[in-house]
């Protein structure tokens, strides 16, 4: 009994439907344009996202990249600042001593003073000077470096006279080096003790 009236009922509704087409076009005419929207709705929210969201993506990353580099950039500077700070507090510290920095170590190469100091300390030691000149005396420093001023000399002199000069050149305020040192025995010398000597001596100068 309950099967005959699911089939009745079944049948009056697909007659009612048949007789009422209208009913079904409605239907489909309603899901059209439900499924239109969406997908203009889609169109609009894509168009919005090439046209606002990505310039605004854009400026976050380059703002983000911005930062970094300022982030880098700062710890450079403090980097200087706190060498800055160290060689402050080592001028301080050392103030005192700066004047003596510069006389060991001139401006200027000062040519006229390092053969006046050379002179003076070999006429105390009986060093006697025969011949002398200057080489290697840059005069167009373009950077900040050491240099020097080469001394070459040959002189004659006793062993002990020789070793006090050489004591006496290294007590200097201005740095000196002996680059090289030639000593050989003075033949033609009545005094057997006279060496000839060949000395060449280095200057330091900022």
């Amino acid at each position: 009994m309950q099967d005959i009236t699911l089939l009745f009922y079944w049948t009056n509704s697909k007659q009612v439907n048949m007789e009422n087409p209208s009913n079904l076009k409605s239907v489909f005419n309603q899901r059209t344009t439900d499924y239109s929207f969406v997908i203009i709705f889609l169109l609009v929210f894509s168009v919005f996202i090439i046209f606002a969201i990505s310039p605004s993506l854009k400026t976050a990353f380059s703002l983000k990249k911005e930062e970094r580099d300022l982030t880098n950039v700062d710890n450079v500077y403090e980097k200087k600042i706190m060498n800055i700070a160290d060689i402050q507090y080592q001028i301080e510290t050392n103030r005192d001593d700066i004047p003596l920095l510069n006389q060991a170590m001139s401006q200027y190469p000062e040519v006229n003073k390092m053969i006046d100091d050379v002179k003076t300390i070999a006429d105390k030691n009986s060093l006697i000077i025969s011949k002398a000149n200057i080489s290697d005396v840059n005069l167009r420093q373009e950077t900040k470096q050491i240099d020097k001023v080469r001394l070459n000399i040959e002189a004659k002199a006793g062993y002990d006279n020789l070793q006090s000069f050489i004591k006496d050149l290294f007590s200097q305020r201005r740095l000196k080096m002996i680059d090289s040192l030639t000593i050989r025995q003075d033949k033609e010398s009545t005094e057997s003790g006279t060496l000839t000597v060949v000395l060449v001596i280095d200057g330091f100068y900022l």
